[in-house]
This record gives structure tokens, C-alpha cells and sequence, in this order.
């Protein structure tokens, strides 16, 4: 600052307290305003640069984390489209069906096919609104799919009434014959906890099973299905068709695939079957070697463990304590008898009414009375585990 005495003036030199564009409007100002040499005018744009690469910054990790969580809801709708695609067709066919290429057919020398239907299925849709019908089978037809992955056989389809699973297709393996006999016992007990909506009764079921070579293969480009193809698929139809309510009918090579793996089977004798002319049958009764439970793949029941831990424990011991009148009846006669030569202390709450009540031949209902080997008093109607 320089006084010019001459002008009676004060000359300085100075620059405007601005730290943005902002406040340079606000204060009405242009950068045209501010002196070439003055250091303000780069301070106000590299302050004005830095904010914008801030908001630029900013606006990145935000896009950055709509990224992030569009990425994981794709993971989860592409997991239910995989889901229902491999619901609709074997794993490694959708897999080469996704990727373009061209599914060839494929021979399997041998596999167990089933079929099932409903016994009187269209007597029940005659006398049956469509809703009734459509809810009786999707109970039915859900109970035999979780007994698909129980069992580990594949599901080919189902047409109205018809089930159709297969051992053995499209991974082969050695025991299907007995995966497909478990499932068909599976099917028989999940088919008692369906009720016929015009009875009011557990629906009954037929069950055929047949044994041989079958090839298999992607049919269609719009809705495509796996399909089986042979002679296999007709003789195991028509186990069904000859079958009878409630029964699982075996073919003759589906009954030497499972003879000696431990499950009871009886011949049903010589029958005519249409298109294939007489053949021996037999009929599956039951898994020897695993209980209701497991075919079912439910856990174990509470029952099953305290079986186990009474033979674990064989020294526990459950004793039921009731009142007197009822345990007379069940203790021994001698026990009876003990009892009736036992006094009650004096002062006790119950001292002088013995007489009373053995003349009218009852007892009081707050009476109680234990077994000879306890020697305090329980409450009437509780256990006491020893």
C-alpha cells in the first residue's frame, strides 16, 4: 500500500478472498475480474478442478456398489433359472443345450423304468370339480417328487394321471433296479396320506416296473423334453396297465435284478399281458433291510432314540405312580395284600378315614400310594424315572 500525498490517495494492491466459482458468483464477480498475476484466480480453479475429481470419485463408488449388488442379484435369479431348467432336463444335457450344442441321442444297455397311475382316476374326475382334482395331484405328485432325491432316479414326466421315473438314465449306475424298488415303496406309503376327494379315503395306486436297454434323448426345440425310447418303456407301461390297486408288479427281469438284494417279493404266476403274450410276474412286498422311515428319508424318530438309549441303559427303569385304587388292580395279589397289612402313621392327613373308606370299598381321589420299592409318596398320575 503506497500513499500518493500529491492525490491525497491511498494505492494498493490486494486480491479477493474467493475459494470456488460458488463464491465468485455469489460475490457477482467474473475470473475476467481478477488481475492476470493474481495467484487467485489458479487457486479458484484447482480447488474447482479437485471438487469435481471428488464428485467424480464419489459418483464412481456408488456406481461401483449398484454394480455390486445388480452382480449378486444376477447370481440369484441365474441360480433359479438353473434351477428350474435342470428340474426340466438332466444336468449335463442342459449344459450342452445352454452352451448351443446339439444333444445326441444315448443308448443305455440296461435301466429300471416305473409307472404309476390312480385307480379309478377317471371315476374321481367325474364326480370331482377340476380344482379337487388339480389339488389331489399336486399333493401326490409332490410327495413322489421329494422321493425323486430321496432315492437319487430321474423323472421323465408325467401325463394326467401317469408317473414316470427311471433308474439307471442319463447316469448310469449299478443298482438302480433297487433305487427304483425303494422309490415304488416310497410312492405306496406317500400315496396313503393323499385323500380321494369323493371318499374321503387314502387313494390307491398301481406300480409296474420293468428291467432292459432303453436310448434316450433331447426331442423338440421349443419346451424340449428327455424322452426314452424302446421296447423297455412299453413292457413297464403295461406292468402298470396289469397291475392291481395298492401293489408294486415286477417283470421277470426286474425280478432277477433284485433277487437276493434283501427284499421280499412273491410270484404273482403266469399272466397274459397285451402285446407281449404270457409272462411270469411277481409282486414287491417290502424292503427287508430298511424301515418306512428311511425309505421315506425322514429322521429317525423320537421313538427310535429312546429305544436307543434303553439299550444303551438297561438299568434305567420307568415307574408309573397312580392312585391307590387303580394300583391295587394292577400290582400283584401279594403286593395287594402287603399293602392292605400297612398302617398309616398317626398324625398323618389321612390317619382314621381307612376304615371309613374300606367300608364304602373306595378311596379318596388325593390318596397316593408307591410301589413297595420307593419309599417316599409321588404325587398321583406322574412317573418317576429311577
Amino acid at each position: 500500500m503506497i500513499w500518493m500525498e500529491s492525490m491525497q490517495c491511498m494505492i494498493y494492491l490486494c486480491s479477493p478472498k474467493l475459494r470456488s466459482l460458488q463464491e465468485l458468483e455469489e460475490c457477482q464477480m467474473h475470473l475476467s475480474d481478477l488481475a492476470p498475476h493474481d495467484t487467485t484466480r489458479d487457486l479458484i480453479l484447482l480447488n474447482q478442478q479437485r471438487l469435481a475429481e471428488m464428485e467424480l470419485s464419489t459418483q464412481l463408488e456408488r456406481k461401483k456398489e449398484e454394480l455390486r449388488v445388480l452382480s449378486k442379484h444376477l447370481a440369484i435369479e441365474k441360480k433359479k433359472t438353473e434351477t428350474l431348467l435342470y428340474a426340466m432336463l438332466p444336468e449335463h444335457v442342459a449344459n450342452q443345450l445352454k452352451e448351443g450344442r446339439k444333444v445326441a441321442a444315448g443308448e443305455f444297455k440296461t435301466c429300471t423304468i416305473l409307472f404309476s397311475d390312480v385307480v379309478t382316476f377317471t371315476n374321481i374326475c367325474a364326480a370331482c370339480e377340476p380344482i379337487q382334482i388339480v389339488n389331489m395331484l399336486n399333493s401326490m405328485y409332490s410327495k413322489f417328487d421329494r422321493l425323486t432325491s430321496v432315492h437319487d432316479v430321474y423323472k421323465v414326466e408325467t401325463i394326467g394321471d401317469a408317473y414316470m421315473v427311471v433308474g439307471g438314465v442319463p447316469v448310469p449306475v449299478g443298482n438302480h433296479a433297487q433305487r427304483v424298488a425303494n422309490f415304488a415303496l416310497g410312492m405306496r406309503i406317500s400315496a396313503k396320506e393323499v385323500m380321494n376327494p369323493v371318499t374321503g379315503e387314502p387313494i390307491q395306486i398301481r406300480v409296474g416296473i420293468h428291467t432292459g436297454p432303453v436310448l434316450a434323448g433331447v426331442v423338440g426345440d421349443k419346451m424340449p423334453r428327455y424322452c426314452l425310447f424302446g421296447d423297455t418303456v412299453n413292457t413297464a407301461s403295461r406292468m402298470e396297465s396289469h397291475g392291481l390297486p395298492n401293489s408294486v408288479h415286477l417283470s421277470p427281469t426286474t425280478y432277477r435284478a433284485l433277487e437276493n438284494q434283501g427284499f421280499e417279493i412273491i410270484a404273482r404266476g403266469e399272466i397274459e399281458v397285451k402285446g407281449k403274450g404270457k409272462m411270469t410276474t411277481y409282486f414287491l412286498i417290502q424292503n427287508l433291510n430298511a424301515s418306512d422311515d428311511e425309505i421315506m428319508g425322514r429322521p429317525q424318530t423320537l421313538l427310535d432314540h429312546k429305544e436307543a438309549s434303553a439299550q444303551e441303559n438297561p438299568n434305567i427303569r420307568t415307574v408309573a405312580i397312580t392312585r391307590c385304587t387303580d394300583s391295587r388292580e394292577l400290582l400283584p395279589k401279594s403286593d395287594a395284600a402287603d399293602d392292605s397289612d400297612m398302617s398309616t402313621p398317626e398324625g398323618s392327613p389321612v390317619a382314621g378315614q381307612d376304615s371309613v373308606e374300606a367300608a364304602d370299598g373306595e378311596l379318596s381321589s388325593d390318596q397316593t400310594k408307591t410301589h413297595p420299592f420307593c419309599s417316599d409318596t409321588l404325587p398321583s398320575g406322574f412317573c418317576a424315572v429311577l
